[in-house]
């Protein structure tokens, strides 16, 4: 028996890929998968690598970006490969369907409340569950990583409104406010506009919406972990997955990506009794070990240094590489930006 505690997307996925040869059980404490929403829901032209898209959850695709710099200088990029904005209640609810149909259950509102020992929320009744093996895909404040002591975690705080704003469908991204800022088109008439930051959220996101004034249709908001290389997946028969492993790129709080690949190299170590740790390392190890060296960087940067970067990426060259390469393969735009432009070198002085 596998039980699998959390029902978004990389615990659905999860339980689909493991439902086929084993018994698969999601205990997710939430009254429906999908609710409440906390994305911003954008997914590189990576996903494709995982699974075939569906017209059911594609909100919108977007080919082109504007990164902003504090003294205003804006880089224009038009992705090769559209950017996909997903309906995030669909897109989980894909996953579940496909978990179902691949032979697991699903309870609704239950949580963990030990080892072992779930609760049913409106009855407020306790009762232990079997494990062969159980998965913590619960998120960022995952309750499987503090009841089993996978140690502590650092987080962000993000806080994102649903505006009502007809757009130009471009990806506006701002780099320099809270840790980052956005605002991504639901659609030509609606904007996914937010912050994330570790402290003052919410001031610093009442600003920053100033540029975005319309009428607010929704408020979402929730953790986002940040990833550390000394941060371990597995003890013994548990397993981590997802924002609860904080398989995350800490450069722009995407883990959707990460998550689901990691929910692969799970099921391959669980059916072929193989390193978990070592299998999701080799797939996405190097990638957001990449996003959390270069956050750190960013993190000790000032106006100057922002303008500087910006100015950099502003050349054809550089454009054309951000144009080309996916956020998910971080490691190959480093590589191709040092190529293009070495002086980004300057800034590893940061970390001195």
């Amino acid at each position: 028996m596998i039980n699998i505690i959390g029902g978004g997307p990389i615990g659905c996925y999860s339980a689909a890929l493991l439902s086929k040869n084993n018994e698969v059980t999601i205990y997710e404490e939430n009254k429906e998968v999908g609710l409440p929403i906390a994305c911003t829901g954008i997914l590189s032209d990576t996903i494709n690598e995982i699974i075939s898209l569906k017209k059911d959850f594609v909100a919108n695709k977007i080919h082109s970006a504007r990164i902003y710099s504090p003294n205003k200088k804006i880089v224009k990029i038009n992705f090769k490969k559209p950017n996909v904005i997903v309906f995030r209640n669909k897109f989980d609810q894909y996953f579940r369907d496909k978990a179902l149909d691949n032979g697991a259950r699903i309870n609704y509102k239950t949580k963990l409340v030990g080892r072992n020992k779930v609760m049913n929320l409106e009855t407020r009744k306790k009762k232990k569950i079997k494990s062969n093996k159980l998965i913590g895909a619960d998120g960022p404040a995952s309750k499987v990583s503090q009841i089993y002591g996978f140690g502590k975690r650092k987080y962000l705080i993000g806080v994102q409104a649903l505006i009502k704003k007809k757009n130009d469908n471009f990806v506006d991204f701002y780099p320099h406010i809270g840790t980052y800022a956005w605002a991504v088109p639901e659609s030509r008439n609606v904007l996914r506009v937010g912050v994330a930051a570790k402290n003052n959220t919410m001031k610093i996101f009442k600003s920053f919406s100033k540029k975005y004034t319309g009428k607010i249709i929704g408020w979402q908001g929730g953790l986002i972990p940040l990833h550390e290389p000394g941060l371990i997946a597995t003890k013994k028969n548990v397993f981590l997955v997802g924002d609860a492993a904080a398989q995350i790129k800490n450069t722009t709080g995407g883990g959707l990506v990460p998550g689901l690949m990691a929910a692969e190299e799970l099921k391959k170590a669980i059916d072929k009794n193989k390193d978990y740790d070592v299998l999701w390392k080799k797939r996405i190890g190097k990638s957001i070990w990449t996003h959390y060296f270069v956050r750190n960087i960013m993190n000790k940067f000032d106006s100057e240094d922002w303008n500087k970067l910006i100015e950099m990426f502003s050349n054809r060259k550089m454009k054309e590489l951000l144009s080309k390469e996916s956020r998910d393969k971080p490691i190959r735009i480093l590589m191709k930006a040092f190529i293009h432009n070495p002086s980004i070198l300057l800034f590893l002085r940061k970390l001195m």
